[in-house]
């Protein structure tokens, strides 16, 4: 008789499994992100010139469609709406019985807000001097902006690797994801509280913290984890 081959990993494992490729871009992601902050910490902090572009073009008004959009942003992406997001977020993929995905979610948002953090106490590059919104602390990186990849790019990874949803549905929240971290990298720099390079390094540490979390938590067997992704 002829000996089956061994059955591959389920379709959904398949489905979850990050490329090789993913975490390379995670991996150079964060390698930008320190190296652009030595050149800060220890060359010069002022701004590049195309962080003085960028933000003599973004002006806003106070009391227009676009201020209100931008404060709204910065009020939903800060501390206490980003954690509530998190938790939202967790709570319902643990109620899907998805404990992986859910660490992963939350994994990847409080590495992200600890990297920020000590980035901007060891980097300590000042803020714009003309702020439309108050912010407090350094301005390298961007947290908001971090924290707004993290959660999009791990909800986003986690509906891409379920093998049960549609591709026109992931290629949906896909869209959707990259839009609200490209807005919430506009309301940082329109209210003048973060420069262009804050933004974008802070969205690079968002999607590596998401990556690499996933690639962590869905790394072992489900068994050796206790539960489904």
């Amino acid at each position: 008789m002829s000996s089956r081959p061994p059955a591959g990993p389920p379709r959904s494992a398949r489905a979850a499994a990050l490329p090789g490729a993913a975490i390379g871009v995670a991996t150079l992601a964060l390698l930008a992100v320190v190296a652009f902050g030595v050149w800060l910490r220890f060359v010069d902090r002022a701004p590049l010139p195309v962080d003085l572009w960028w933000h003599d073009l973004l002006q806003l008004d106070r009391g227009t469609p676009a201020f209100a959009i931008a404060v709204f942003l910065a009020d939903v992406g800060g501390g206490v709406g980003a954690a509530a997001c998190t938790a939202i977020a967790a709570a319902a993929l643990l109620a899907l019985r998805r404990p992986r995905d859910a660490a992963a979610v939350a994994t990847a948002m409080f590495a992200g807000v600890l990297c920020s953090e000590l980035a901007k106490a060891l980097i300590a590059r000042p803020r714009p001097w003309d702020p439309l919104y108050h912010a407090s602390g350094y301005s390298y990186p961007s947290g908001h902006s971090m924290g707004a990849a993290a959660l999009a790019l791990s909800v986003l990874l986690v509906v891409a690797g379920s093998g049960s949803v549609h591709r026109g549905v992931a290629r949906a929240v896909g869209i959707a994801a990259t839009c609200w971290i490209l807005l919430m990298m506009w309301s940082r720099a329109a209210l003048h509280v973060h420069w262009l390079t804050d933004t974008l390094a802070g969205a690079l540490l968002g999607i590596a913290v998401a990556v690499l979390a996933r690639r962590f938590w869905l790394a072992a067997p489900a068994g050796d984890v206790g539960g489904r992704a």
